[in-house]
């Protein structure tokens, strides 16, 4: 005989339905029992809300007791009261994850950074608009190869894709050089962007008494470096050499032809300065090896040649890819090797041109004055930071990362200049409806309004003939984050000149969303109808929550648009809307009453929910003998995909129960320091928190998340943990998008000022400032 004791803290009805016989044995107290221990979930009816329960998870000594539903159950023949089993859970004294946030100090970076991973990684510059990117790395900072970690390095780009020459077609080339003797038992080198913002890296590199000062920067080899004078490149091209991108068959052909006819009248080039000082007491020798060509896995170099006459590094006479100076004169050696007395310095320029150049051409570019056009670079990227409205906080590294973001997210989005679509790309991928809408929307919060219009017009002008909006790698939800990005711009810009121009893609793309809905709820595979698609990198091809959030927030916003020009169509959608909101509410009533209850740190237990509807739980402990780990998590599909975007996506609301219980399990299970595994980014619970009044649970995942993703000291975030894909915009786009939150936050027709920054920001004499944000 199996039996479980069922209580209730204020007598409401309790039943186990699948038990052989339940007794009432007092006001809300019931035994339930079975001839054996069920092998399966058991199922708890309460007037509070459902729930589910393993068995075996119910220990002598040890209840399960759900205090957000005033609900316990205890093992055997316990008949103790609901207060009684509450005590006895909690007497350990524990505290839930949120619970602990709440009451230990409010967390600042410096916490943060003392126990998380420091992550280095490379950089990459460029111009803005223009495809023609360089990653840029010093030795043994971040990840990659044994010739990364090695060298110091320079590598030509097509946005995320390598090079690849007629040299050596097997693979992208990169250029290595040495600052410096080489690697040593020590790793004395540091780095920071110029301003501590634009982006031109400066690093700086300690070798005994010498000091090797490095500076990096891209320009465009003839023309003075402008905003008139860089035009930029067609957005079709540049998404073309995105990882990931998908074409139609007509979005390909003109994609060739626009590949066939690419003869860029000049190039854009790195140009990097290394002035090294004897800061020592004796003459020493100082050292810089010159950029060789490699390609990654070879041990050897790219046969090419060295001109000390010149200072060309070349592949033939007319293929000349870099030329160097030594003190304004032609290098003489491929390794330079000179005495320095105390107090003097030697400086070394390098041009490495985006593709080989011309011996004519090559001999131009030397003529240039590398001081002079540092200058021009660093006017042309502080023009483009005063351009956008500005937010000043009393904390300096946040101060110069929202800056240094912003040009981030500028460097990679592309299209032709002045006017045009342009590709909001996030790192080495294709925009994509969901990974690209930070960027967008902070581009609307800081008033560059223009160029979110210009990136949003990329979903238009590659949407499908059906409506569907499908950029990158199978995704599914492009359609329905992209209307959600539209309808945020109209709420900044009120432009109904603009929505009656797109018009016809919102019809369509509403349509594609409606069509889909109608399908699967025709099918009936899914009691509630929801949508099923792919949402992310693993082929799940699921009625996920984050996939059907999306689409009611995208129809809402749609509908909201359309209002002063449509008012019947509106109507309509808005109404689909609703339908779509309440069947994903219903949808994930039934999940979370289905799925098991897990235990909190402070003794007790909470409802828990799947990813997508149709599942019996979260995955981390799914009981089929599947396997769930990806992108270095057991824990993705759960904290990543799951019903907790629903509070961001307008489904749930903040304050309500379901949400409540949504944090408590994930702050435990899910989450580490409330932010989630691999790829915290993905979870916009941080939004939640602020619209609940919870700042401390807001600003620990804040700056966890911004200490142990992005670089330290050039502001370049990775997408994950292990070092997977460099100046990830989408991730930083959402830290940019956390701070606009705790700076500013409209909730319904309200303006929260200030709703969730750190207290140490209020001492006095502190200030914090915006000035034309949107």
């Amino acid at each position: 005989m199996y039996q479980l004791t069922i209580t209730s803290v204020d007598g409401s009805t309790v039943d186990a339905p699948s038990a052989d016989s339940v007794t009432q044995i007092g006001p809300g107290l019931i035994r339930a029992q079975w001839a054996e221990a069920p092998t399966e979930l058991v199922r708890i009816r309460s007037s509070n809300g459902d729930f589910s329960v393993w068995p075996d998870e119910i220990r002598e000594g040890y209840p399960v007791v759900l205090a957000r539903l005033g609900v316990a159950v205890a093992a055997g023949d316990d008949q103790r009261g609901y207060a009684e089993l509450l005590h006895s859970a909690t007497a350990g004294g524990g505290q839930t994850a949120l619970r602990e946030i709440t009451t230990a100090a409010e967390a600042s970076f410096d916490a943060a950074a003392s126990r998380s991973r420091n992550l280095q990684g490379p950089i990459w510059l460029g111009l803005g608009r223009d495809f023609r990117t360089f990653g840029s790395g010093y030795r043994s900072v971040g990840s990659g190869n044994a010739e990364e970690r090695m060298w110091d390095w320079v590598a030509p780009q097509w946005h995320g894709r390598g090079v690849v020459l007629d040299e050596d077609p097997s693979a992208p080339i990169r250029y290595q050089y040495m600052v410096g003797r080489g690697l040593s038992s020590q790793q004395e080198i540091t780095r920071q962007l110029r301003d501590r913002v634009l982006p031109i890296l400066e690093a700086e590199i300690v070798d005994g008494p010498l000091t090797y000062r490095a500076t990096q920067w891209v320009a465009l080899e003839r023309s003075t470096t402008t905003a008139a004078a860089n035009t930029g490149t067609n957005f079709l091209l540049a998404d073309g050499h995105s990882a990931g991108q998908m074409f139609t068959p007509n979005q390909q052909e003109l994609f060739d032809r626009l590949q066939a006819e690419y003869q860029p009248v000049e190039e854009t080039v790195l140009f990097l300065r290394v002035e090294v000082t004897n800061d020592g007491t004796a003459p020493r020798h100082a050292f810089v090896r010159l950029p060789e060509p490699y390609v990654p896995g070879t041990h050897l170099p790219v046969d090419h040649t060295f001109d000390s006459s010149t200072g060309f590094s070349a592949f033939s006479p007319d293929r000349v890819f870099a030329i160097t100076s030594v003190n304004g004169a032609p290098a003489g050696l491929a390794e330079v090797s000179s005495v320095l007395v105390p107090g003097e310095t030697l400086v070394v320029d390098i041009r490495i041109p985006h593709r080989p150049v011309t011996g004519e051409r090559a001999a131009a570019l030397g003529e240039k004055n590398p001081a002079d056009v540092l200058e021009e670079v660093a006017d042309y990227w502080r023009q483009r930071l005063s351009s956008s409205a500005a937010i000043s906080v009393p904390e300096p590294r946040i101060d110069e990362m929202v800056q240094a973001g912003l040009l981030h997210l500028d460097l990679v989005t592309y299209g032709l200049e002045p006017n045009g679509t342009v590709a909001p790309t996030i790192g080495v991928y294709a925009p994509i409806g969901s990974e690209s809408a930070p960027i967008i929307q902070f581009y609307d919060s800081l008033d560059w309004s223009d160029l979110a219009e210009r990136s949003l017009q990329y979903f238009v002008d590659k949407q499908h003939d059906d409506g569907f909006m499908q950029n990158f790698g199978g995704y599914m939800l492009e359609t329905e984050a992209a209307l959600w990005s539209f309808g945020e711009h109209y709420r900044y810009t009120r432009d109904d000149a603009w929505v009656e121009r797109i018009l016809p893609s919102l019809e369509l793309a509403v349509e594609y969303i409606l069509r889909n809905r109608e399908r699967q709820q025709a099918e009936g595979r899914e009691p509630h109808g929801l949508i099923v698609g792919k949402t992310a990198d693993p082929e799940d091809r699921f009625a996920s929550y984050m996939l059907n959030g999306f689409a009611a927030l995208g129809l809402a916003r749609a509908a909201e648009m359309v209002e002063h020009i449509d008012p019947e169509r509106s109507q309509r959608w808005r109404t689909e809307a609703d339908s779509l909101r309440e069947s994903i509410r219903d949808s994930l009533a039934e999940a979370m009453a289905g799925s098991p209850v897990v235990p909190l740190s402070d003794g007790t237990w909470s409802r828990s929910a799947p990813p997508w509807a149709g599942h019996s739980g979260p995955l981390a402990l799914d009981r089929s003998g599947a396997s769930w780990y990806t992108h270095g998590t057991i824990t993705a599909r759960d904290a990543l995909l799951g019903p907790l975007w629903l509070v961001t996506q307008e489904v749930l609301e903040p304050a309500e129960l379901v949400t409540t219980e949504l944090l408590d399990y994930h702050a435990d299970l899910l989450f580490h320091d409330n932010a989630a595994f691999s790829q915290p980014y993905y979870s916009t619970h941080l939004l939640t928190h602020l619209r609940r009044g919870e700042v401390k649970e807001f600003l620990r995942p804040y700056y966890t998340m911004m200490a142990a993703l992005a670089d330290r000291q050039t502001y370049s975030f990775w997408e994950h943990y292990f070092h997977a894909s460099p100046h990830k915009t989408h991730e930083e786009a959402w830290f940019l998008m956390q701070t606009r939150w705790m700076l500013w936050l409209e909730d319904g027709s309200s303006l929260h000022l200030f709703p969730g920054i750190p207290r140490a920001w209020m001492a006095a004499g502190k200030q914090v400032a915006l000035s034309g944000v949107r």
